[in-house]
């Protein structure tokens, strides 16, 4: 796959912004309420959030098409209990066209599951679902982990007709929280946010796609850039 390669500097960039040098995806998601909205930022284990972000990058298993990468995560007593913290899927699923340097639309499609709960990406939005917020039910004896939420969704790669195509592709996604019975307190729903999923690509054209996702798609592009995009999304992948 041929990709209009970045500069070293922006390279660079991409792997400070979370992506990781030797292994290009991210492993969390990390999520905090900031002046009461879900908020997006790259999160390292053991070290808590780094920065804010909105672009992720994700690989998928080369034989399974299977990833549980990106799970979310926040340190214990970012959320109000007991609540639930879910997604939505805001667009279909977009695959990199590296002749025309841009995202159109694919005949494939992800499954994200979590238990017995899935949902698929189809044309335009889909509801999605929820899982718990770490409490005193859930952890009864572990109180640092009540108000944090750590699920690693499963996200599924699907072609028409069974195995999917080699490719990078595109997933646009909003976090929600959802209170329980007794909580009085509510989050806005998090800005979009996107992960760039590869299948069999160069850990490089990962990144410098998931860049050109942050320099032509976040934050929203102008009135001419959105409609661009909105055209070519109706041009089917060349095969």
């Amino acid at each position: 796959m041929s990709i209009k390669r970045l500069t070293s500097l922006s390279i660079l960039a991409a792997i400070a912004s979370g992506a990781a040098a030797t292994a290009a995806a991210d492993r969390h998601i990390g999520i905090d309420a900031v002046d009461g909205r879900l908020t997006t930022f790259n999160y390292q284990s053991g070290v808590g959030y780094l920065n804010t972000q909105r672009v992720f990058t994700n690989i998928f298993d080369a034989d399974l098409f299977f990833t549980d990468d990106n799970g979310t995560n926040m340190p214990g007593g970012t959320l109000a209990t007991p609540g639930a913290v879910g997604f939505n899927i805001l667009g279909s699923l977009l695959v990199w066209d590296s002749g025309l340097q841009n995202f159109v639309s694919t005949d494939h499609t992800i499954n994200i599951s979590a238990g017995p709960a899935s949902v698929d990406t189809a044309d335009g939005f889909v509801a999605g679902f929820g899982t718990n917020v770490r409490d005193e039910i859930s952890h009864p004896d572990n109180s640092a982990q009540w108000g944090r939420h750590h699920t690693h969704f499963g996200y599924t790669l699907n072609g028409p007709e069974g195995t999917p195509s080699d490719g990078i592709y595109l997933l646009n996604l909003e976090w929600w929280y959802e209170a329980g019975d007794g909580n009085p307190v509510s989050y806005d729903t998090s800005l979009p946010f996107w992960t760039v999923f590869g299948l069999n690509v160069d850990d490089t054209d990962l990144l410098n796609t998931a860049q050109w996702v942050r320099d032509n798609v976040v934050p929203a592009p102008g009135a001419a850039a959105i409609l661009g995009l909105a055209a070519l999304a109706g041009v089917r992948r060349r095969r």
